[in-house]
């Protein structure tokens, strides 16, 4: 049997589908009988949003306790936006369990918890990533991918762009293309209202985060309230645009060649369980390439898979796709 078409290549959906009946352990197991049987955990899904909002609020207090007694205001400015951005953009990973419906037995259930605990936070709505995740799964590695970041080589312009919140802007744009072309193809009429669109998530993130400024400048503690505002409007989009591209951009390709005129084909990796990993690559994000085989699992039961799959031919690939963000990061940068 030919595992290659297994490989990231061509589309993802179609390539992997084709093998997918005919994977079997080593116990005769079929992989469409074993992903039955994996139940979303959602005690494991709850606990680690509780932890990361702990953390998020923990950087909080911290800075705020730092800076009252007499730390340097610039190292709580630089490690505190570092700490809020990072939480936030680990807590916004969870809308992509949200989005392939993991978060209650009930779809809808799931979908008001997303946009309860997760969504509001960056001003986003689940209903509308789902629109614009779920074709990056069927057209990941073509010129038409809808989370397409990893198109752009990992340089001194892309860390720049990121930072300073051109790169979020870029990725909005885009989304709105997206969604008036696919509006387009089902021949409904795109409404464009004469004043400014309130949207609501983003009205009330915003709304949010400015309290929390506001409550530190009021208090006096302007390094913390630049901190909370850096690390919202840098350090989150930064760390999202950087972990999409260590998840997909190939390590072949060149800073020379531009990803949006040439389809190389898909790739996604595996990063392992160390605590950067499990948190800069939370929500399963740490093993993309097995939720891109099996994109209906629960990222709670994404290590249970990957241990059946090293049980099969497979295995070579799952190891030949394993690497970590530091490597990852290493190869990629400058190329």
């Amino acid at each position: 049997m030919d595992w290659s078409i297994a490989e990231p290549a061509g589309d993802y959906s179609g390539a992997f589908g084709k093998v997918r009946p005919r994977i079997v352990n080593s116990r005769n197991e079929k992989l469409i009988d074993y992903v039955k049987t994996l139940s979303p955990r959602y005690a494991i899904v709850y606990r680690d949003i509780a932890l990361g909002y702990g953390f998020l609020f923990g950087t909080l207090a911290a800075m705020a306790f730092t800076e009252r007694a007499g730390a340097p205001k610039l190292l709580v400015l630089l490690i505190g936006s570092i700490s809020v951005g990072y939480w936030i953009a680990y807590l916004q990973l969870f809308i992509h369990e949200g989005a392939h419906w993991n978060l209650a037995a009930d779809r809808e259930k799931s979908d008001r918890l997303c946009n309860l605990l997760i969504t509001w936070l960056a001003g986003q709505e689940v209903k509308a990533y789902r629109q614009i995740h779920f074709p990056h799964h069927r057209l990941i590695g073509t010129v038409d991918d809808t989370e397409h970041t990893y198109f752009f080589p990992l340089n001194l312009i892309f860390i720049a762009k990121s930072l300073l919140g051109i790169r979020a802007l870029e990725v909005m744009r885009s989304r709105n293309q997206f969604a008036d072309q696919a509006a387009q193809k089902r021949r409904e009429p795109i409404e464009r209202p004469e004043g400014p669109r309130i949207h609501a998530p983003l009205v009330f993130g915003l709304l949010f985060h400015l309290l929390i400024v506001a409550s530190m400048l009021y208090a006096g503690l302007w390094a913390t309230a630049l901190a909370w505002g850096a690390g919202v409007a840098a350090f989150f989009p930064f760390f999202g645009a950087l972990r999409q591209l260590l998840e997909h951009r190939p390590f072949e390709a060149s800073a020379k060649i531009e990803m949006s005129a040439v389809a190389r084909g898909p790739t996604s990796r595996i990063f392992g369980d160390g605590v950067l990993a499990s948190t800069f690559g939370g929500a399963g994000f740490n093993r993309h390439l097995i939720h891109h085989w099996e994109p209906t699992v629960s990222y709670t039961r994404l290590r249970d898979l990957e241990d059946f799959l090293r049980d099969t031919d497979l295995k070579t690939i799952i190891e030949r796709r394993s690497t970590t963000y530091g490597r990852a990061f290493w190869i990629l940068f400058g190329r």
